[in-house]
């Protein structure tokens, strides 16, 4: 079963897969960067960063129809970290957040040979 629902991005351009396609290949070609950035910044403190880098992803995130508890969990990230509050709950869901990405970077890439074969 499929962790992300496309079907708001699909819906932006019905008849067409290239829009969606070039969104999640953008997402996937960024999103290991951020993911480090994301992780350098909780270890090393910088709580500014950490909401700068986490807030870049949060619309991709949207429209990728990501799980409610991922979602959740990022909104929370960018909250606490730009507040500089509650550290240790913004690192318990840093770690949440990074941990649930590599299962639906993994859905993506399935998701995305399958709309590739359409």
């Amino acid at each position: 079963m499929n962790q992300c629902d496309l079907t708001y991005l699909k819906s932006i351009t019905p008849g067409s897969n290239a829009f969606a396609i070039q969104v999640i290949e953008l997402f996937l070609k960024e999103v290991p960067l951020n993911i480090n950035e994301i992780k350098t910044s909780c270890d090393n403190s910088n709580w500014a960063d950490l909401y700068k880098n986490a807030h870049k992803i949060k619309p991709s995130i949207e429209m990728l129809g990501f799980p409610t508890e991922i979602k959740e969990a990022l909104l929370n990230i960018n909250v606490l970290s730009k507040a500089e509050m509650n550290i240790e709950k913004l690192i318990e869901l840093v770690s949440f957040f990074l941990n649930s990405l590599t299962s639906l970077l993994e859905d993506l890439e399935y998701q995305l040979q399958l709309l590739k074969s359409e």
